[in-house]
């Protein structure tokens, strides 16, 4: 659905820092942040899943890449375990951050 209308609000500078500190710590854009927070919805801010995001990033462009490969017949084995030890670490990683903001 497009996104073609507009709320303007008014605020002080040190209500728009707070406001966009808050967006920042919890990895959303400031349109996104105010949005979840006036639609009622939780925003939940996790220390630290910027960098796991950044790995999930680069491990799936990486499994991108070899899968490419793989369907043009450049590479016919890979050795996937490496790729599925480091996906389980962030998952532990991830899954212990959620616990603890629960």
């Amino acid at each position: 659905m497009a996104r073609d209308e507009f709320i303007r609000i008014r605020v002080t500078p040190e209500e728009k820092a707070r406001i966009q500190k808050k967006a920042d710590k919890a990895n959303r854009s400031l349109s996104d942040f105010v949005r979840a927070a006036a639609l009622g919805k939780e925003v939940v801010a996790l220390d630290g899943i910027g960098e796991l995001a950044k790995e999930l990033r680069y491990q799936g462009n990486n499994f991108n890449q070899l899968t490419m490969l793989a369907r043009m017949g450049r590479v016919s084995m890979v050795n996937l375990e490496p790729y599925t030890e480091v996906k389980a670490k962030v998952w532990q990683a991830l899954n212990s951050l959620l616990s603890r903001a629960v």
